[in-house]
This record gives C-alpha cells, sequence and structure tokens, in this order.
C-alpha cells in the first residue's frame, strides 16, 4: 500500500491503558493497538507507575498499530499525546528518570497540601484548573518530594509530565501543554506561564519546568530518538488532557456538551473566550483555539452500574441488565421503582424503598447515576438547558437503553459521540476542525414527554435526600 503522508500516531496516555490509532490527512482510522498500564506500588496512598514500562509500552502501540496497517514505525510523520493529568516524574539532564512516575491517583501529600492551601491563599482558583488544592495535585506531590527527598530534588534537572517524557525520547525537548499543567497547580491560568510563587512554594525552581506551549501546538524534535525505528524531525503535538481532546474530537466548541459514562461520571462543555473560574465546585482550563472549557465530576459513575450489576443480576451480561430496565419502562412502572444515589455506593442507605424485584433495581441504577448527572449539569455547572444535544463517551454510551432514560431524566436529545480522544489528538495535529459527521446522522435519543415528567417528580424526590 502507499503510505499515507501525513501519517499521524495519535496516543491517549491513561490510566489504565495506553491507547493507539493511526490516521492518515483526512482522519481516517487505519488501525488501532492498547497496551496495558502497569503500577509499580499501588498499595493505600502511594500509586507509582514505572517510567521505562510507560515508553516500552509507548513504543509496542506503536509497533501494534503500524503491523496493523502495514506500515512502519519510521512513517509515522507526527505524535499526538493527550494524557491523565498530574502524573510526572524527575528526570536528570540526559532525560534518564530519576523517580518513577507519581500517579494522579496519589494521595500521600495530605500534610503538603494544608501547606500550599495556607500559602497561596483564596485565588487558587484563577490560577489553577482545580480548587482548592488536593493531595493528587501534582504540585502538592512537588512539595511531598521536596519536604521527603530534597537530594532528589536538588538532583533533577527537569520535571517531566507523562507526554513529555514521551516526547522527550522522541527527540522532542521536554514540553508540555498549558490545558494539562493547569491541572496540576504549577501553572498560573490567569497569567498564562507557570506559577513562581507555587513552584517556589513547592521547592521547585523554574528552570525544572518543561516548556510550556499552547494546548494543540506541535514542536519538533531536535535530537535523534531513543529508538531509531522512529524517524528523526517527527513532530510531537501535545493535545491536553483526554476530556479535552475527546470534546474536541466530538466538536464541542459547536456549542454542544460532552458526557463521559466512564469509570467516572464526568460533564464537559465549552464556555466560549471569557476566561474562569465559572463555579466553585468545578474545573476549568484552555480548549483549542484560544477559548476555554469547564468540566465537572464525580467517581461513581459506571463503577456504581458495575458494583449494581453484579449485586442484582450476578453472572448476567450487560443486555441482561438492560432488558429489565427496558421492560420497566415498557410497563410504565417507574414510580414502583427505588431511587438509588450512586454517591453512596456499597451502602445500605444506597437505595431507598424495600423493593427488591430485581428489574425495578436494574432501572433505579441507570436512573440514578442519570440523576447524578442532571445536578452536575444544573447545580455544579448552573448550566441546566444550555445545550441543543449532547454527545455521550465511554463504555455506558454503548447501551441504547441507558441513553434513552438519559434523554428523560435530562430533557435534552442524547447521541452516541462519533469521536474520541484519539480523534481529537489527531485532528489537533492536522489543525483540522471538526463539523458535523459527513456520512449518516448517529443515532439521537430524544426525550419522551411523558416519561420526563414522571422523572421531573422523581428527580425533585431524589435531590431532596441526596
Amino acid at each position: 500500500m502507499a503510505v499515507p503522508s501525513p501519517l499521524i500516531l495519535a496516543v491517549d496516555c491513561g490510566s489504565t491503558n495506553l491507547k493507539g490509532a493511526l490516521f492518515d490527512a483526512a482522519l481516517n482510522r487505519l488501525a488501532e493497538a492498547a497496551v496495558p498500564v502497569r503500577y509499580s506500588r499501588d498499595q493505600g496512598p502511594e500509586v507509582e507507575l514505572p517510567a521505562e514500562d510507560l515508553w516500552h509500552g509507548f513504543r509496542q502501540v506503536a509497533r501494534e498499530a503500524c503491523q496493523t496497517a502495514g506500515v512502519a514505525p519510521g512513517d509515522i510523520t507526527d505524535v499526538a499525546l493527550d494524557s491523565q493529568a498530574q502524573t510526572f516524574a524527575l528526570v536528570d539532564a540526559a532525560g534518564q528518570p530519576l523517580t518513577p512516575f507519581y500517579s494522579w491517583l496519589d494521595r500521600r501529600a495530605d500534610d503538603a497540601t494544608a501547606a500550599l492551601t495556607a500559602r497561596l491563599g483564596d485565588a487558587f482558583h484563577t490560577h489553577c484548573s482545580f480548587a482548592p488544592p488536593i493531595p493528587q495535585l501534582q504540585l502538592c506531590k512537588m512539595r511531598w518530594l521536596a519536604d521527603h527527598d530534597p537530594a532528589r530534588v536538588r538532583q533533577a534537572a527537569a520535571m517531566a509530565m507523562l507526554p513529555g517524557f514521551i516526547a522527550m525520547r522522541l527527540g522532542v525537548p521536554n514540553t508540555t501543554d498549558l490545558n494539562l499543567a493547569a491541572m496540576g497547580g504549577a501553572c498560573s491560568l490567569a497569567r498564562g506561564t507557570w506559577w513562581l510563587e507555587a513552584i517556589a512554594a513547592a521547592g521547585f525552581a523554574l528552570e525544572q519546568m518543561p516548556r510550556l506551549v499552547d494546548v494543540g501546538t506541535a514542536v519538533h524534535a531536535t535530537a535523534a530518538p531513543a529508538d531509531a525505528a522512529f524517524r528523526t524531525r517527527l513532530r510531537v503535538t501535545f493535545a491536553g488532557n483526554d476530556q479535552t481532546a475527546g470534546a474536541f474530537g466530538n466538536a464541542c466548541e459547536r456549542g454542544g456538551m460532552v458526557v463521559t459514562l466512564g469509570t467516572a461520571l464526568v460533564v464537559y462543555r465549552h464556555t466560549g473566550r471569557t476566561p474562569g473560574p465559572y463555579h466553585a465546585g468545578a474545573c476549568w482550563g484552555p480548549y483549542p483555539g484560544g477559548s476555554f472549557y469547564e468540566l465537572s465530576t464525580i467517581d461513581e459513575g459506571c463503577q456504581a452500574l458495575d458494583w449494581a450489576r453484579q449485586q442484582i443480576l450476578p453472572g448476567e451480561p450487560p443486555e441482561a441488565f438492560d432488558r429489565a430496565a427496558q421492560g420497566v419502562i415498557d410497563a410504565a412502572r417507574q414510580d414502583a421503582a427505588p431511587l438509588f444515589w450512586p454517591q453512596r455506593l456499597r451502602g445500605p442507605a444506597a437505595w431507598s424503598g424495600e423493593s427488591t424485584e430485581a428489574a425495578l433495581r436494574a432501572y433505579a441504577v441507570l436512573e440514578g447515576i442519570g440523576f447524578a448527572l442532571r445536578r452536575l449539569i444544573e447545580v455544579t455547572l448552573q448550566a441546566g438547558g444550555q445545550a441543543d444535544e449532547i454527545a455521550a463517551l465511554g463504555g455506558g454510551s454503548r447501551s441504547a437503553v441507558w441513553l434513552g432514560i438519559l434523554a428523560d431524566v435530562l430533557g435534552t436529545p442524547l447521541t452516541q459521540g462519533r469521536g474520541d480522544a484519539l480523534l481529537g489528538a489527531a485532528a489537533m495535529a492536522t489543525g483540522a476542525r471538526l463539523g458535523p459527521p459527513a456520512t449518516a446522522r448517529r443515532t439521537a435519543f430524544p426525550p419522551d414527554p411523558r416519561r420526563q415528567a414522571t422523572l421531573d417528580r422523581r428527580y425533585r424526590r431524589w435531590l431532596e435526600q441526596a
């Protein structure tokens, strides 16, 4: 076959897998690959990843995707990286790791968090995507390292975030983008650059921080790659966090809203060119093209659904759970179902009422997670009624039954998202702006006015007792 040019490898540096896909200039997906992420420590609050394993995993994703597409890694002209936030390591002057990668899941930095909260004050949210400081923040773990291993911090030439480390191995100088950096606490959104006071408070120096670029910026390699299978002078595009890349892959800037029905429940919206912060309980930051986003999340999304499936219909496939819930809808028995609060997962208070009928409980779970989603939109983001359509991503978006329930809960049509973080990252690498699909329209799930009235009443009860 003729090798496409450009040939783009987009990689999502996730917490569970490194996922990659090859795209041509028209953003046709040519091949995919994924490898699991291995943790060297995952006990209690400490969560670490071995740096060399991450580089090995990236190379494996590239090789497998290229083999499927019938091309060679040396044919890749562009690499686009989106990533989990917060995850970083310390490296020496040659780019060799001095520490493991400290995961965003790592919560060891309680004392450091308290110290930074006291020092950086109430304006934290004008600088950082998150507020207030929490132990998972990169900044808080930087301070923890300075307190517990000061010699290592002094030895380190640089702090490298996960996509920056991979890019360094491809010959690109240590770099990160403003979208990802703003989520870590060491970067000031108000100033559009590194936050000097925060870096000093964490015990680091500005010289140890990566080069900072706008999200969606491509940077050329200036050195030979660590693996000769890749070409020199690769371009690496820094595509921000995975939620932003996924939203860009669904053209969120055109006025829609994106929800992720994954392990966590995430609502993402484009907010235009006026910077935040917008709401105290939400995260905000830069979006490709010079605008901004806001998102809100709770941990209990499909995590709650998976737990409930095993409790209600153990050993049965997800389709059986959906069929049971659909039977309740078809018989108009919604008011007979208990209420379910996913945020009370695994406790007896997760349910109201005494009904143990499997179908009613199955319905209640899908509805209850939908109510949590509605609260994120209407209460946390105060964005009720602002979207004409909502695109659903993540594993839960494959359930037509659930999307129908969510449309009734939210009073807004839902569609299965046409893109993902990989498409969004690849689009940033090409400079493309994604519009409505040129092919057949995605399946839409409009709200049913009669069911919507029932669910409005049930939502008010749910909210009063939440």
